[in-house]
């Protein structure tokens, strides 16, 4: 006989429940996605103060099964709901097993039905591009209004020998002749982070390599304190959970590059780098990456997200795409109106050639928060 099931609220007191945070824990480890864990969301709200949690609960039997991590967030005359710092996160969805994810949207869709007095529009930022999710909501669904393609390695039983055996040999030759160069005339090594009292250090490192590479193509999206202090907030509770993969590389016997990102479930996860820009010649931005890709292998993960985005050197190193769509969910016409006319804001400063984009970052940006 099936269980009952429903979706609730969880409260100021159910964030604060070690037992609950558990198991929301170990559903986001189980779905191999370090923006749906407890960690991300809660440093995210702490840091970002005008969003409020709306985090949902899926219990089944009374047995939690899923956690659904929003906010909501005022933009405008807006009230969305939305994923924790979406515009941090590379992909998004419910912390819940595959198989339960329409049975959960079914009932979290009823929840927020009644309460639609109290937003305007559910924002499903970048989730997979075959989610069930918008359909089984319930909700008044608009079109999809943006897809992004996350490229990815997944590795298989071949590991990292049989990934490279993959590739072209002139992509062979070309990474090993340049890792065994920067070794024998710069003294190239690397090492991870692993001890707690390394890591404010070593994220200096990496904010200061970030800027280095961004500078001269127009900053970085993490170029704001905010944006800084919760990526540096998250390093620090993503290490203690034992995800938190930091990466620095010295030649010259300084630090050159840097890689940050985590390994969680059987993921790997590429989140951000930099680089020294007297290397950039030498190749080392790509010997760090294949440096971490054969870590990755080495460790046992299945799969190495190269993350959000379709950069060239990605499609070098990738041996496939997923594809992310995002979707706003309105709950009446007038909001349906009003954020159709932000999104197309948004998509046409996008399409702008880059010297025209530059005066309108400003707007572009904080439009992008919705």
């Amino acid at each position: 006989m099936p269980q009952p099931h429903h979706a609730e609220k969880i409260d100021t007191e159910g964030l604060q429940d070690e037992s609950l945070l558990g198991t929301w824990r170990e559903l986001a480890v189980m779905r191999a996605n370090p923006f749906l864990t407890p960690e991300w969301f809660a440093t995210a709200t702490d840091l970002m103060g005008e969003d409020e949690p709306h985090a949902i609960a899926w219990r089944v039997g009374g047995e939690l099964r899923g956690i659904l991590p929003l906010v909501s967030a005022r933009r405008g005359p807006l009230r969305l709901l939305r994923f924790a710092n979406a515009r941090r996160g590379d992909w998004f969805g419910a912390a819940c097993r595959p198989q339960e994810e329409v049975a959960m949207a079914a009932d979290c869709g009823r929840l927020l039905a009644a309460e639609a007095g109290s937003w305007d529009a559910l924002v499903l930022n970048r989730i997979n591009g075959d989610s069930a999710w918008p359909a089984a909501l319930g909700l008044r669904t608009a079109p999809r209004v943006r897809t992004d393609a996350l490229p990815y390695i997944a590795f298989g039983d071949r590991g990292y020998g049989g990934y490279l055996a993959e590739r072209s040999r002139n992509f062979r030759s070309q990474l090993g002749r340049r890792r065994r160069r920067l070794e024998r005339d710069h003294g190239l090594s690397f090492r991870m982070t692993l001890r707690p009292e390394e890591l404010e250090a070593d994220l200096t490192t990496f904010f200061r390599l970030h800027d280095e590479r961004w500078r001269r193509r127009g900053g970085s999206t993490l170029g704001t304190d905010r944006s800084r202090r919760l990526l540096a907030a998250f390093a620090r509770a993503a290490q203690r959970q034992g995800w938190l993969r930091l990466w620095i590389a010295e030649a010259d016997g300084e630090p050159a590059a840097a890689w940050y990102g985590w390994r969680i479930g059987e993921r790997y996860c590429y989140s951000l780098a930099g680089l020294a820009m007297g290397y950039e010649k030498h190749g080392l931005g790509n010997v760090m990456l294949a440096h971490t890709i054969e870590h990755a292998a080495a460790e046992g993960a299945a799969v190495y997200d190269l993350m959000w985005g379709t950069e060239a050197y990605k499609e070098r190193f990738q041996t496939g795409v997923r594809e992310a769509g995002s979707w706003f969910l309105p709950s009446g016409p007038l909001s349906a109106v009003a954020v159709g006319a932000a999104v197309r804001g948004i998509h046409g400063l996008e399409s702008l050639p880059p010297g025209a984009r530059a005066p309108l970052r400003r707007l572009k940006r904080s439009l992008q928060r919705t």
